[in-house]
């Protein structure tokens, strides 16, 4: 069903979701959320006009990296529909990475079933305990409100923040953004504590 040739990371699972790596098979699922210029707002690449724009994204993006031996991006599959509903991971660390930055992109049809949370315990579990990872990073942007308070709750500690340039068509254009980080002995304290 995969391609074995790649780098291969572990199958994650959270009580709604499956995580594993993304193929070409997703494409479709893949295409239905790049599409929206709402979705790819902030992200370093515009909107997918064409199926075969994610195809090749998938294959210039999340296959290039796992041959490379990087830890990228998990397919978020929706356990009830069996579905490709997003993608997450970390921004393409190696497995000697000491830090590493957590990405989320869900599809908006999904944006209200609160699995932002459910997901990104899980990708902390993994990035602190199977990669052994330091600190986990994360960004938020200024009108995306509903991104901090969950980051907050999880136990990440607000660092700064900072204006990005946006890939946009706008020259000059720039975002506000937020830096949070949580670093591992953090981690095991909200751990004892239930989260």
């Amino acid at each position: 069903m995969h391609n074995s040739n790649r780098f291969e990371m572990k199958i994650l699972e959270t009580r709604n979701c499956l995580l594993r790596p993304i193929s070409l098979e997703d494409t479709p699922h893949l295409f239905e959320y790049y599409k929206y210029d709402k979705v790819v707002k902030y992200l370093p690449f515009k909107k997918h006009k064409t199926i075969s724009d994610t195809e090749n994204f998938i294959k210039l993006f999340f296959l290039k990296h796992y041959s490379q031996g990087k830890i990228g991006h998990y397919a978020i599959v929706f356990k009830k529909e069996n579905k490709v509903i997003g993608n997450i991971g970390f921004n393409n660390i190696s497995s000697s990475s000491q830090e590493g930055e957590i990405g989320i992109c869900i599809n908006p049809l999904y944006w209200g079933y609160n699995l932002s949370s459910e997901l990104a315990k899980e990708m902390l579990r993994y990035g602190f305990y199977d990669l052994n990872l330091k600190k986990v990073t994360a960004v938020t942007f200024e009108d995306n409100k509903y991104s901090q308070k969950p980051l907050q709750k999880l136990g990440f500690h607000y660092v700064k923040s900072f204006n990005k340039k946006l890939h946009s068509k706008k020259l000059g254009s720039y975002v506000k953004c937020h830096k949070y980080e949580m670093l591992k002995k953090d981690y095991i304290i909200s751990i004892k504590n239930n989260f």
